[in-house]
């Protein structure tokens, strides 16, 4: 069976004019009418959203006043790009506003419009606990030097001995794109350009003692503040980002294997007799009959 020809929207037709990613044609597909049209199935089929590639567009400037700037620079690139368990909160909504005005006395409401927002964008970043606490360190560092510390209500940048000349948002916060590309991970689908963002807290640090209860690996939900562009111009900057995203030959299942060879320990407890798979082959050959062949 083939697809319907007009199945997907041509390029700038109707809705989706300025969007990158391939759309169905609401014209065709409805399987709810009187009975199903299975000759059009192809054209019914859901949108299954994908998940978002968080990418670090600009670091706080103010990193670059700490020392060793790049390893600030770095390791907040990692932790945005390749860390977090989840992220959530980026919004893409418009909520109407409506004034109601009594018609009659039945109560029926005439509704007009009043205002149009958009849902405001709260990003949440869930991070895993590593070894040593580094998440925890990281935050607390990026808000005592760069945002203000607990004692002198002061950031901490200021004691450097070359102290910023202001310290202006973007001194202290980031800016980063957040896509979702469609199935062939080609084009995008939705994009998020989020500034201003710098962390409300650190995650809960704490401490316990309980001789009955398994040990805990910790996990941070640290919300970030934000300024949201949700807009086709943002579409096309991502789309530059994604396709700079090379996939030929980035196939996981050929990546050569982790390890190359059997440590040198291994190999030397096993090399005789038969307490290794290795072993026990050499050692039955060892003990071949001589003069049989078979």
């Amino acid at each position: 069976m083939s697809r319907i020809s007009n199945a997907i929207l041509t390029a700038n037709t109707g809705i989706n004019v300025g969007h990158n990613a391939p759309m169905l044609d609401l014209q065709h597909g409805g399987q709810i009418g009187f009975a199903p049209d299975l000759a059009e199935w192809v054209s019914n089929q859901a949108f299954v959203r994908r998940n978002v590639i968080p990418l670090l567009v600009e670091a706080p400037k103010g990193f670059q006043l700490l020392n060793n700037p790049s390893y600030w620079v770095g390791t907040l690139r990692s932790l945005v790009e390749l860390h977090p368990l989840s992220v959530d909160g980026l919004q893409g909504g418009l909520e109407v506003e409506v004034a109601s005005t009594p018609v009659g006395g039945g109560g029926q409401q005439q509704e007009d419009v009043t205002n149009v927002v958009e849902t405001q964008t709260k990003v949440v970043f869930r991070w895993g606990e590593k070894y040593g606490m580094p998440v925890a360190t990281f935050m607390r560092g990026w808000i005592t030097n760069l945002i203000m510390d607990p004692n002198t209500k002061y950031p901490n940048v200021v004691t450097t001995g070359t102290p910023p000349t202001d310290m202006l948002a973007d001194m202290y916060s980031a800016t980063m794109l957040f896509i979702e590309p469609d199935p062939t991970h080609t084009t995008v689908v939705k994009s998020w350009l989020v500034t201003n963002m710098y962390p409300t807290g650190t995650g809960e640090i704490t401490g316990r003692r309980d001789l009955t209860q398994a040990n805990e690996t910790p996990t941070y939900d640290i919300s970030f503040t934000g300024i949201a562009q949700y807009s086709l111009g943002v579409d096309a900057f991502a789309q530059q980002i994604l396709s700079s995203i090379n996939l030929t030959g980035a196939n996981p299942q050929l990546r050569a294997a982790f390890v190359q060879a059997i440590s040198a320990d291994v190999a030397a407890a096993g090399a005789t007799g038969n307490s290794s798979y290795t072993g026990g082959v050499a050692t039955l050959e060892s003990q071949q009959v001589a003069g049989l062949v078979v």
